[in-house]
């Protein structure tokens, strides 16, 4: 058997209400798939190998392999497959057996049981085990268990998650299907489970085990089918859900990646900062409970310890009138056709409407460093928001008065506090016109821009 070691809290409740006290203390475990009950010696556990022992078919292997190349994907932790006899013996053993319930597990420890799952080899639950299943998500549940995860809504070790994170949407350890379940029971539709470590459950495993920057770790493009949710990495296709439903956590070591959303006809919700949430075409939302539906398709990984190697950097939207947000890093962000709204938020991003109406929203402090370039502004079609909580020296919300715009190089009296540069392309916001405040740079536009205040609106 491997070793263990002790879990310290990490100071996150969301992230403590899924340790247990032990874990691993090895780079790697090896896992085996018995095919007899002979591997388990006597006085085991529960008895379970001598009621009803059952190897897991195929599926339910494969749905093994797959829980744990999510778990490598995410954390310093490596698992090998093994076929085991008297000279190798695993870490970890999974198997059937008549057990009453649907499936349980042992946490890590120093004996032969520990790290050991089982499943009700009589229970259909496992006759289909496509992710967006209660069979794939019991088995990815289960492995948790085995390599260190508890149950997040238990008050035990640390005790539970947040009320307003303790749902499956958040992580697949908990049996509250959405915030504020009873928690008895599973409430999800038959194919609307997590089909992925979710964002809390990466994060404690990261935690225990260290965060793996070398998943994907290159310029990485990902999409999803909007007609089957069927996800692709680079081009290859990893397999299709059940139902159409799309719920998951994204996790990404590194480079510059793109989520690829031209493939969607609909209005989008596109957001790239850590810990939230993309949404499709509302046919994909798995519906969490009766008229529970969650709270999007695709979640961001939580940031591990303020390493921005995780972020997702750009976005692409469909035809539909999308909603995008950046994040804190750099983002490149597409509209593509249909009236779009863009934010920015930190760093210098690159926005680009596409065709339709599109607006372009500024609600951070302007600098430098802060300054976006709007790659196609349409004095025809488009507009500029400003957001006066952080803009205050604009007047209330609505369009931007006359008085308040000049076209030049700086202010050329008091009330200007909207300044287009049409030699550089330069859009700049004054707190007080020719007052002794200096200028900041929002944006670049296109130079010569026949642009008015009627291109502005305050929020």
């Amino acid at each position: 058997m491997a070793l263990t070691a002790d879990v310290a809290p990490s100071g996150d409740q969301n992230v403590d209400a899924l340790l247990m006290k032990t874990r691993w203390d090895a780079p790697g475990l090896s896992y085996s798939f018995p095919a007899s009950s002979v591997f388990y010696g006597q006085n085991y556990g529960g008895n379970e190998p001598r009621n009803g022992f059952a190897p897991l078919n195929e599926a339910q292997s494969a749905a093994a392999r797959q829980a744990f190349a999510m778990i490598a994907s995410v954390a310093n932790l490596n698992f090998t497959e093994i076929h085991e006899d008297t000279v190798r013996q695993p870490e970890l053993r999974l198997a059937g057996a008549d057990i009453p319930g649907s499936a349980w597990a042992y946490a890590p420890g120093s004996i032969s049981i520990n790290g050991d799952a089982w499943f009700r080899a009589s229970s259909s639950a496992f006759a289909d085990m496509r992710p967006g299943g209660y069979g794939f998500y019991v088995f990815m549940h289960e492995i948790g268990h085995s390599v260190g995860l508890k149950h997040g809504h238990d008050v035990n070790v640390f005790g539970p998650m947040t009320a307003d994170r303790d749902s499956m949407e958040f992580s697949i350890m908990t049996y509250r299907s959405y915030v504020g379940a009873s928690g008895r029971m599973m409430e999800n539709e038959p194919w609307g489970y997590a089909q992925s470590l979710m964002m809390y459950d990466i994060a404690a495993l990261q935690h225990m085990y260290g965060a793996n920057y070398t998943t994907h770790a290159g310029n990485t493009v990902y999409r999803w089918d909007a007609m089957t949710g069927q996800a692709s990495i680079d081009g290859v296709a990893q397999g299709s859900p059940i139902g159409n439903r799309i719920l998951m956590t994204v996790w990404d070591g590194g480079g510059n990646d793109t989520y690829d959303f031209s493939n969607y006809a609909v209005r989008l919700t596109i957001d790239l900062r850590p810990g939230s949430w993309t949404s499709l075409d509302t046919a994909q939302i798995a519906q969490l409970g009766y008229d529970r539906p969650a709270r999007g398709n695709i979640a961001n990984s939580l940031l591990h310890d303020g390493d921005l190697r995780s972020i997702i950097e750009n976005a692409l939207g469909g035809s539909g009138n999308d909603l995008m947000m950046g994040n804190l890093v750099r983002n490149v962000l597409k509209g593509g056709s249909g009236n779009d709204r863009l934010y920015g938020f930190e760093g210098n991003d690159v926005l680009t409407g596409g065709r339709g109406r599109d607006a372009f929203v500024f609600d951070t402090s302007p600098s430098k460093a802060n300054a976006d370039r709007i790659s196609d502004f349409s004095v025809r079609d488009d507009t500029i928001y400003f957001d006066n909580v952080v803009f205050t020296k604009l007047p209330k919300p609505g369009k931007l008065p006359a008085s308040a715009f000049w076209t030049g190089a700086k202010a050329h009296d008091r009330s200007d506090r909207v300044i287009y540069d049409k030699n550089s392309g330069a859009l700049y916001y004054d707190q007080d016109g020719t007052g002794k405040a200096t200028k900041a740079l929002v944006a670049w536009l296109d130079k010569k821009l026949k642009i008015t205040a009627d291109d502005f609106r305050i929020i």
